[in-house]
């Protein structure tokens, strides 16, 4: 039989060992979270994103948390698929706080990143606007990697402090297909097309958008009977509807158009 002295000394250790367990969990987790922020630490250096501004890790489990702030959209993402890997949550609370520059600077600048990205072809078009360093992005790609990449070319530009990304992708069909045969054929072909001589531009001054059966036309032409006999082509197609937005050069964006932003401007 055990002894009260003998219980007593076995409750004291068992307490002992409990009182271990207890603190050492929260030891062992602290130094996990030391050694997950150290490491994120160290994947934001090699980034280089020291370079873009200042940044604060702090890691709770599973989540890491960043603080602080950059002059660029695109180094604020980077830092956070940075702490991905490391970590299944990030909470992203880095602000962008970037150069001053004006809208108009911002609107210049975007329409040239675009103009020189070299995937989007005569069925892709992107139009922009800028409020505030804010860049809106709407329009459609055939492919959802363009409309990435276009996200990230504005992403890096000096100046823009958000990227609002509404382009819309499109849906893949034969009939889609053969609709775009036809509208390329009647408007850049061989054999007397209406802009037959630009077709082999890289950026040519209209864009034919097809989307389950609706066809968009975007862009520029030298007058109105251009975009008119534009017009034309696409509703002699078997087409379910026609929105022909293209505008005679030196008109003003429609005051009805999105994006709603000051500069509003079809890219392509």
């Amino acid at each position: 039989m055990e002894t009260k002295s003998a219980f007593q000394r076995r409750s004291r250790i068992l307490a002992a060992l409990a009182a271990t367990v207890l603190l050492g969990a929260p030891l062992s987790a602290r130094a996990d979270d030391a050694s997950v922020q150290k490491r994120i630490e160290t994947r934001l250096e090699k980034a280089k994103l020291g370079q873009e501004g200042e940044i604060a890790v702090a890691v709770s489990g599973d989540t890491a948390t960043l603080t602080g702030a950059v002059t660029t959209v695109a180094a604020q993402r980077e830092a956070a698929k940075q702490a991905r890997k490391e970590v299944k949550k990030v909470d992203n609370e880095i602000r962008v706080v970037p150069e001053e520059r004006a809208d108009a600077d911002i609107l210049k600048a975007v329409r040239s990143a675009i103009l020189r990205y070299p995937n989007l072809t005569v069925f892709d078009s992107v139009e922009l606007g800028v409020q505030d360093g804010v860049v809106f992005l709407e329009g459609s790609t055939q492919q959802p990697w363009r409309k990435d990449d276009v996200d990230r070319l504005v992403a890096r530009i000096p100046g823009v402090r958000d990227v609002k990304n509404e382009i819309t992708v499109q849906g893949l069909s034969s009939f889609d297909a053969s609709l775009r045969r036809q509208l390329y054929r009647g408007i850049y072909g061989s054999g007397g097309a209406i802009l037959s001589s630009f077709a082999d531009m890289a950026t040519p001054p209209v864009r034919i958008v097809v989307n389950d059966g609706h066809v968009t036309l975007t862009g520029w032409v030298n007058s109105e009977v251009e975009r008119q006999l534009i017009g034309n082509v696409a509703r002699q197609t078997l087409a379910f509807s026609v929105d022909n937005r293209v505008k005679v050069d030196g008109e003003p964006p429609a005051a009805d158009r999105k994006p709603a932003a000051p500069g509003d401007d079809t890219v392509i």
